[in-house]
């Protein structure tokens, strides 16, 4: 299966509860384990970086444009 994001792109935590439920970026792809497809993910507002499930965030939706 193919990964649903890609390296670059800005995502949110899917159920924000940690101390940091800010903005991030994928910085990596990972192999596909057992379970699902996995990313590393670094903070926008800080150098935190972790490991997350592709069910654990989810695409940031741009602002529409005013006309």
């Amino acid at each position: 299966m193919t990964h649903k994001f890609q390296v670059g792109q800005t995502v949110l935590p899917a159920h924000p509860r940690g101390a940091n439920p800010g903005t991030y970026v994928i910085v990596q792809v990972l192999p596909e384990t057992s379970h699902e497809r996995q990313y590393r993910i670094k903070s926008l507002s800080s150098a935190t970086e972790c490991v997350v499930g592709e069910t654990q965030i989810k695409a940031m939706v741009a602002e529409p444009s005013p006309s």
